[in-house]
This record gives C-alpha cells, sequence and structure tokens, in this order.
C-alpha cells in the first residue's frame, strides 16, 4: 500500500472515470467491479468477463478475458495469458497495473498497431484482486504490512497452493480452490503473479527438496530465465 500512497494516490470516494480515461486513485472493490462491467459492455467484441468464485466474504472473484472474437469460446491455437494481482490484499501495485492494463489495451486497441497486434493474436486473462476482501480491510500508508495482507480468515493465499515439497495445507481457502480450479480448466501457456514490495522477477521453482536455499530448476527452466531477464531488464528503472 505504501508505494502507491507516497505517489499521492489515495481510495476514491467516487465511482471511477469513464471508460476512456485512467483514474489515478485507489478504487474500491465495487468501482473496480463497475469499471470492467464498463469496459465489457463498451468492447463487447474484445471482452469476456468471468466470476471464476467468490472469497470469504461473497466479494467476486472477477477476471476479464480481451482477445480478438472473444465471448466465442476458445480459439484454437492462440496462446492463453493470465494474469493475477492483489493476492496480498494490502499490495496494491499489482492491482492498480492490471487495472491500467486491461484499459489501456482496449482504449487503445483501435489506434496502436502493436497492442491490437497483441490482442489479435494472445488470449488475455487478467484478475486484478485475488483477495479482495484484504484489499478492502487495508489502509493507506499502512507499512506494516499485516492489515489486509492475509484473507479473511486470516490465511496468507500466497502459500495455500500446493508446493512440491511441503506439505499440503490443512485447509484450502476459497480464493485458493478457484483460481486452482480455473488454471485446470483452461490451458494457459504463461501465468504472471503481481505483488510489491520486492523488485524481483520470479519464477519456478521456489523451494528445494532439503528445504536448504539452493537454484531449483524446472524442465522449462531456460524460457523462464529469458522471460524473468527480459522483464528485468525492460523495466530496470
Amino acid at each position: 500500500v505504501c508505494a502507491l500512497a507516497l505517489a499521492g494516490l489515495a481510495l476514491a470516494d467516487t465511482p471511477p472515470l469513464p471508460v476512456g480515461t485512467l483514474s489515478f486513485t485507489y478504487i474500491s472493490n465495487a468501482d473496480l467491479f463497475s469499471l470492467m462491467d464498463s469496459y465489457h459492455e463498451a468492447y463487447p467484441s474484445l471482452t469476456e468477463l468471468y466470476t471464476i468464485g467468490t472469497s470469504v466474504k461473497g466479494q467476486p472473484l472477477k477476471a476479464i478475458r480481451i482477445t480478438q472474437g472473444a465471448g466465442h469460446g476458445a480459439i484454437p491455437g492462440r496462446p492463453m495469458v493470465k494474469y493475477i494481482g492483489n493476492m496480498h490484499g494490502n499490495e496494491v501495485v499489482g492491482r492498480q497495473v492490471l487495472i491500467y492494463l486491461f484499459q489501456i489495451l482496449l482504449d487503445e486497441y483501435a489506434t496502436n498497431p502493436a497492442i491490437a497486434q497483441l490482442v489479435n493474436t494472445t488470449d488475455i486473462y487478467i484478475m486484478p484482486s485475488m483477495n479482495p476482501d484484504g484489499f478492502a480491510a487495508a489502509s493507506t500508508a499502512d507499512c506494516g504490512e499485516l492489515g489486509g495482507r492475509e484473507n479473511a480468515n486470516y490465511f496468507d493465499l500466497n502459500r495455500n497452493f500446493p508446493a512440491q515439497f511441503a506439505p499440503a495445507p490443512s485447509i484450502r481457502q476459497p480464493e485458493t480452490l478457484a483460481v486452482i480450479r480455473w488454471i485446470e480448466s483452461l490451458p494457459f501457456v504463461l501465468s504472471a503473479n503481481l505483488h510489491g514490495g520486492a523488485v524481483v522477477a520470479s519464477y519456478p521453482f521456489d523451494d528445494s527438496r532439503s528445504g536448504a536455499s539452493v537454484y531449483s530448476t524446472t524442465p522449462d527452466d531456460d524460457v523462464f530465465r529469458y522471460l524473468a531477464a527480459t522483464y528485468a531488464n525492460a523495466h530496470a528503472n
């Protein structure tokens, strides 16, 4: 939360600006969902809305699909890419970035050839907030990393997924289960989860059989290293 508070942002008390305008404020969960609805209404041929489940407190886990011809099911040969933000409710940079991402992809589709090429050839799924309950509980300028980090059942969602060596969590949370079902239902070829608080581009695996801090590769290690390096080098500042 602090990262954006220091940039002069605060939670908006009014509905977000109309389609086509970036709002440089935090917006409530209700206003986020309304903004996603507005963009779907404005760009029906490019978008599809998903609610993959609900949070502990019943907030929708809402995602927007962006691709040319959205709404007509899977498009053969078009790679599916997934972005999730705000897994920790008080880490809001990723949430804001993904809001701006879906806005820019749609608002500039008709005028920016690079964006049109991306949207025409990639099936993009964006969930700005995986932890809407945590976001609602967080406070601007709270740098203690406590309020809102966990879900409403006080579980750290980032540690509630399966891990290759760690014991399975005793209780899977509804937000975690919804994302697992989503992942299993669609053949995503790439995914990214946006956090806040550290400037790193992490990639699998993040554990080891011994528990020691050693480099733990996957069969796709060369691909992950290339992607992480490309992202880091392009965002050095």
